[in-house]
């Protein structure tokens, strides 16, 4: 009898090991909690671990890909995916990984990408690419955005499912198929609906909803339903570039002050402003490009958040947190 009530123990206890297994370890410089409980140091972080940070950041090596959660964060961490919870999370190499933050999926395709996710609330997120691309979707799979590298980009998605559209760009007509480009969210989706053949090769603000299911054509993201189409007017086109300009080229200045500081105590004062320097103006140009209104990309809004070099979410600097060595350089 004894040996058979040892062979049931032994079951349970590997039942319940292969419940939560191991998926990387986590590591900081000051104290952080794990489900709970303070931990100094490092740790082994299992399947569904929440982390919480205090004063200090902590870094999770999981594999080849390393996952950040800077000061007074939070989040919970699977094989294949973290969920933020509150604060900010850098993610480095996470190419098979994905960041849920609200209703959001966020994932950067390069290998060696380096993203930052915030949030803002329950329902406001920001995102920054570092290095490599990054693309947002919803929680369904729809694409919300595109974004480049040094490109920062808010997020407030609304509560339930929708498929609303509210986007705006220059309209191009291939093989008889009308397509859009989003001056904001930098997706590109395929028109259907009547009289568009006035608006080719014009800037326009369209409104319409998403044909879910529907095959897009000519690498677009996806099929809308133009209910409503406005071509914008020469004045107003000029105008917003201008005012997103100059406010893209003050961010980065104001990001190379920051960085300058940051850098100093760490003796790369010089370096970190000559790099946010250069990055506020790439940051300026691309900000001029958007579009000042921002759009509604399947019910999710989506505007101009930060330039690379600029103000990032939560007041943190991209170039500042190379410069402090949060992360390498990009």
């Amino acid at each position: 009898m004894k040996p058979f009530i040892c062979l049931i123990f032994v079951g349970c206890v590997g039942t319940l090991m292969g419940s939560a297994p191991s998926v990387g370890i986590v590591k900081s410089t000051g104290d952080f909690r794990v489900d709970g409980a303070t931990i100094r140091g490092n740790g082994t972080v299992f399947e569904g671990n929440l982390i919480e940070t205090t004063a200090a950041r902590s870094t999770v090596q999981l594999g080849e890909a390393q996952v950040t959660l800077l000061p007074n964060s939070s989040a919970k961490v699977y094989r294949d995916h973290t969920v933020l919870e509150s604060g900010s999370e850098l993610m480095r190499n996470g190419e098979k990984r994905t960041i849920q933050a609200a209703t959001l999926q966020i994932a950067s395709p390069a290998k060696d990408g380096v993203v930052l996710v915030a949030m803002g609330g329950p329902n406001k997120v920001k995102v920054f690419a570092s290095s490599g691309a990054a693309q947002v979707r919803t929680a369904a799979g729809l694409l919300v955005a595109s974004l480049s590298p040094g490109m920062g980009l808010a997020f407030a998605p609304q509560a339930g499912a929708t498929t609303a559209m509210r986007i705006s760009g220059v309209l191009e007509s291939t093989n008889g198929k009308f397509f859009l480009t989003d001056a904001t969210s930098n997706i590109r989706v395929e028109l259907r609906g009547p009289d568009l053949t006035r608006f080719k090769g014009k800037s326009v603000d369209v409104t319409g909803s998403v044909i879910l299911g529907a095959a897009a054509a000519g690498g677009a993201s996806q099929v809308v339903q133009v209910t409503k189409i406005e071509q914008v007017s020469a004045k107003a086109t000029k105008k917003a570039p201008a005012a997103a300009a100059a406010a893209g080229g003050t961010a980065g200045a104001a990001g190379a002050g920051a960085a300058g500081a940051g850098a100093a105590g760490a003796g790369a004062g010089a370096a970190g402003a000559g790099a946010a320097g250069a990055a506020g103006a790439a940051g300026a140009a691309a900000a001029g490009a958007a579009a000042a209104t921002g759009a509604t990309i399947a019910g999710v809004g989506v505007a101009t958040a930060v330039v690379i070099g600029g103000a990032a979410a939560a007041g943190i600097t991209v170039v500042a947190l190379v410069a402090t060595g949060t992360i390498s350089g990009p």
